[in-house]
């Protein structure tokens, strides 16, 4: 069954820049089987979790997937940015050009964030880093997936100065401020310590803002430009799924994946006090909850809050 929730919008808009110790105890090794050597070695047990942490599997038994598209049906359009610094680089042939928040195409929405809230256990990360770019004055990609304990590095594409600013958005947290004067630069890497939403400024060129969404787990995805995304190999289970955009806030459903199934779960954005497109025939919807007044900046989206 297809799954569409609807929760009121949250303008979110951002500007380019921030023990004791146990003694050791001993015991006799117990005797050895006489057997063992015809024994078959035991499967390597999965790399744990550290306190409050999540845990990687080798294989995700019995795995499912969850799918899905994010959809916007209001009146708002992508902010305008006019770069006025390093034309030549930044702005030579387009003085004026859309900044990249709200991307649409045929009321599909592009750049959001799909996660999983508050899994312990599953898959293993692809990947340890994540890089930000410069490219004509443009961070690329726009918004990304970091790692809660990963790495993150800068890069410069273009031949001016860039400085990635990077700060955890929940309590203002400054995080690096890096100076990338030359070209195909890129910084040593920095580390992202606690989860939740990074905003990426550039102090030099004030119109250039990204995101990095530092997630706990690798169930976190960014929609593409047919608003579409997709999670494998997750458990079975019944897990809160949750959409974050930064101009349009952040909604939430219940999904539920049967051992070796397909889920399908979708969101739709609308402007508050409008009514989202209705969902396919045989969908149910949840009811709308009363809309709430656009916020001022972007939020950190629940569940992902800063964690040592």
């Amino acid at each position: 069954m297809r799954m569409l929730i609807t929760l009121p919008l949250m303008a979110a808009l951002t500007a380019c820049g921030g023990g004791e110790s146990t003694p050791a105890t001993t015991t006799d090794a117990p005797k050895a089987d006489a057997g063992a050597a015809d024994k078959p070695a035991d499967k390597p047990a999965d790399k744990p979790a550290a306190a409050g942490g999540y845990a990687e599997q080798d294989a995700v038994a019995d795995a499912g997937t969850i799918s899905g598209t994010v959809s916007y049906t209001g009146d708002k359009t992508d902010k305008v940015v006019k770069p006025d610094k390093d034309v030549e680089t930044c702005g030579h042939e387009h003085p004026e050009r859309p900044a990249g928040a709200l991307v649409v195409t045929d009321g599909k929405l592009q750049n959001a964030v799909v996660f999983l809230d508050n899994v312990t256990t599953g898959k293993k990360w692809e990947g340890d880093s994540v890089t930000m770019d410069n490219v004509a004055c443009n961070f690329v990609p726009h918004v990304a997936i970091g790692k809660k304990g990963g790495k993150i590095i800068a890069k410069n594409s273009d031949p001016v100065l860039h400085n990635t600013n990077l700060t955890l958005v929940a309590g203002n947290k400054k995080i690096a401020n890096i100076a990338l004067p030359q070209k195909d630069q890129e910084s040593p890497p920095k580390s992202l310590k606690k989860a939740g939403l990074v905003n990426v400024a550039c102090d030099a060129h004030e119109w250039m803002q990204g995101y990095v969404f530092v997630a706990t787990s690798p169930y976190a995805v960014i929609t593409d430009a047919a608003g579409a995304f997709s999670m494998s190999d997750v458990p079975a289970g019944d897990y809160t799924a949750k959409v974050w955009h930064e101009m349009l806030g952040e909604q939430e459903a219940k999904v539920k994946v049967d051992a070796g199934g397909a889920a399908t779960v979708d969101f739709a954005f609308a402007d508050a006090g409008e009514a989202a497109a209705p969902p396919p025939a045989g969908d149910a919807a949840a009811p709308a909850a009363d809309a709430a007044a656009p916020a001022a900046d972007a939020a950190a989206p629940a569940g992902e809050a800063p964690a040592e």
